[in-house]
């Protein structure tokens, strides 16, 4: 039997990042598989740092399928960067992360690479052009997983730390566990 984490991500992993969610399956007895959602920011609800902040549960659990599904697409997005903030003292630029409304392949290939590396272990990757809370309660659902990693912006993860996003997605999702990390910046 497997253990099976489904991690989302906005952006592209960093070697970091990908250290910081292997590390939290490492003394796992039971091999894990980690199913990478990566969203392509689609055109409503979603995108850029707040991308995650874009849909209320509520609307969420009222949808009846307007909304689109891993793997379909919807038309053309507003894409919004990721802060540009500068170095402060002590601190070097880090490497520019692929963006998935420019180069979703990239995101998708060092991404995946990354977290194969760092962990050992199998990765799946799915992409969602739609709602990202439906994609990913479907593929919660679809996987059986035990557990959601989501790795955001670090205003991302501020803002879902005030709003008890997290109690509120492990409720929803019918998962034991939901972690959030910021990303490595």
């Amino acid at each position: 039997m497997t253990y099976d984490v489904v991690v989302l991500i906005e952006r592209e992993m960093s070697e970091g990042d990908a250290r910081r969610v292997a590390a939290l399956h490492a003394k796992r007895e039971e091999p894990v598989e980690y199913h990478l959602l990566v969203s392509s920011h689609p055109e409503r609800g979603f995108g850029g740092p707040m991308a995650l902040l874009g849909s209320s549960f509520a609307d969420v659990a009222g949808l009846t399928g307007s909304a689109s599904v891993v793997g379909s697409a919807t038309g053309p997005s507003a894409r919004i960067s990721p802060p540009a903030a500068p170095p402060g003292p002590g601190r070097t630029p880090t490497a520019v992360l692929a963006d998935p409304a420019v180069d979703l392949a990239s995101v998708i290939e060092h991404s995946s690479r990354q977290l194969r590396a760092a962990s050992g272990y199998p990765v799946h990757v799915s992409i969602t052009h739609g709602e990202v809370l439906l994609a990913l309660m479907q593929m919660v659902k679809a996987t059986g997983c035990q557990e959601v990693v989501v790795v955001a912006w670090p205003e991302t993860a501020a803002a879902f730390l005030c709003s008890d996003w997290i109690t509120k997605a492990r409720k929803l999702l019918k998962v034991p566990r939901v972690r959030l990390l910021e990303h490595d910046t």
